[in-house]
């Protein structure tokens, strides 16, 4: 049987947000307790999505900057806007 087009790639890009947040929340909870603290794993875990998440979103806005300055510098050499 033949996987469904497009599912392999959601499932790898799934299971690589889960391995990011995971070793995020490990390194919150272990900074924390390394400097005295007594974290709560919850909240650590909540920090470690808002640090992926911020940082996707970044990393998506620098991406765009690029390929925007990309194609404007194409335009104006009288080459594809692409």
């Amino acid at each position: 049987m033949k996987p469904i087009p497009g599912w392999t790639a959601s499932a790898r890009r799934t299971a690589g947000y889960a391995a990011w947040w995971a070793a995020v929340t490990l390194a919150f909870w272990l900074g924390g307790r390394a400097v005295g603290h007594r974290p709560s794993l919850l909240v650590c875990a909540v920090g470690a999505v808002l640090t992926i998440v911020g940082g996707e979103l970044g990393d998506r806005r620098r991406r765009r900057r690029a390929r925007n300055r990309a194609a404007g510098r194409r335009a104006g050499t009288g080459g594809s806007a692409r």
